[in-house]
């Protein structure tokens, strides 16, 4: 079997480029999924007892402008989560598509490994020249 057959077999090819996406969407997915946990953590509210203050110390005209840093820090945490919920069904669709790939390319291989020995050997009780049916087993 020479490289150009299996190159141009569209079950290797599609395995192959199964394969690479996957590992692609992996490594996007995990380079992103740390760096959106470092983000979340970083944005997450500390020092908020300092910042917060009773509610019966709130009048109804101030109340928005002291509750405004929560709400935003909030905000943060909250387009963080997204971010990082996003990226674990990247890496988990990665994993698959990866996992796919790799089973389709191999039993494509496999494939290609079969055809090309049926080509090679000589089949059993195969017709001989003359057109008559060979009765007895080939010698080796």
């Amino acid at each position: 079997m020479k490289l150009p057959e299996l190159y141009r077999d569209w079950k290797i090819v599609g395995g192959i480029l199964l394969t690479l996406l996957g590992a692609g969407n992996w490594l996007i997915g995990t380079v992103n999924t740390d760096r959106f946990n470092t983000a979340q953590a970083a944005s997450h509210p500390r020092g908020l007892d300092s910042v917060y203050r009773g509610f019966e110390e709130l009048d109804p005209n101030s109340d928005r402008a002291v509750l405004e840093p929560l709400i935003a820090q909030q905000r943060n945490v909250t387009y963080a989560v997204a971010h990082v919920d996003f990226y674990h069904a990247t890496v988990l669709t990665g994993r698959v598509l990866f996992g796919v790939g790799l089973a389709f390319t191999l039993f494509a291989f496999l494939a290609a490994i079969r055809r090309d020995s049926r080509r090679a050997l000589p089949h059993i009780g195969a017709a001989t020249t003359d057109g008559r049916d060979r009765a007895e087993p080939p010698t080796w």
